[in-house]
């Protein structure tokens, strides 16, 4: 799959300054580019991207008869004004027998996994963000479906830059293992994606036009 959002190249060694401007632009540029995608967000397009992701779990994290296994954890989120919405995939894990969970922010600003299932009251948290209250039960996801402004051909991806998902997910992969899978409008694809030591990156993304494996670099 190849991008039109086009990076131009460095001639010199990036300072993280340099990284920080970078990611800056990317972001506007991203944001514009999401909203737009966002107007075109469709039942069809929601259809497709499930499709996508039935595909890709059956044969990522295939699993067995319920009564032979033990219960899966998926979380994702609850969609924003711009962001691709991730609720028919929470709804379908649901009625698969996956425990299914929200990201909450904490007061220490970490970001945990509360188990939430489709009915369940939300609260408003931090950003205006959905997410379950400060009673329901934390859990370790096994997979996490993450929101994201750009990603690119080698996994990086960019968010809004306060942090959470990278030391979440940084926390997370150094208990166990977990797969780490971010969904996007195809638009959100870029040539590169600025990224620093403490960014984490993606093992997979799912768009409506399928699935994105990365280059090792």
């Amino acid at each position: 799959m190849t991008s039109t959002n086009q990076a131009a190249p460095t001639a010199h060694v990036m300072t993280a300054n340099d990284i920080q401007k970078q990611k800056k632009d990317i972001r506007h540029l991203a944001v514009q580019k999401r909203l737009e995608a966002k107007k075109l967000e469709t039942d069809d397009l929601k259809l497709k991207l499930l499709d996508v992701f039935r595909g890709f779990i059956s044969k990522t994290l295939p699993v067995g008869p319920k009564s032979e296994r033990r219960q899966f954890v998926g979380s994702a989120y609850m969609a924003d004004a711009s962001e691709i919405d991730p609720l028919p995939i929470l709804t379908h894990l649901n009625n698969e027998g996956w425990q299914t969970a929200l990201p909450r922010i904490e007061k220490d600003v970490s970001l945990s996994f509360r188990v939430w299932q489709p009915g369940d009251i939300l609260m408003t948290g931090k950003f205006e963000m959905q997410e379950p209250g400060p009673d329901s039960l934390a859990v370790f996801p096994d997979l996490v479906i993450t929101p994201l402004l750009a990603f690119d051909k080698y996994g990086n991806r960019l968010g809004r830059g306060g942090g959470y998902y990278d030391r979440a997910l940084k926390t997370l992969r150094a208990q166990g293992e977990v797969l780490i899978v971010g969904i996007a409008f195809d638009s959100q694809l870029f040539d590169i994606v600025p990224h620093e030591k403490h960014d984490e990156k993606l093992d997979f993304v799912l768009t409506p036009s399928g699935v994105h494996h990365f280059e090792a670099v």
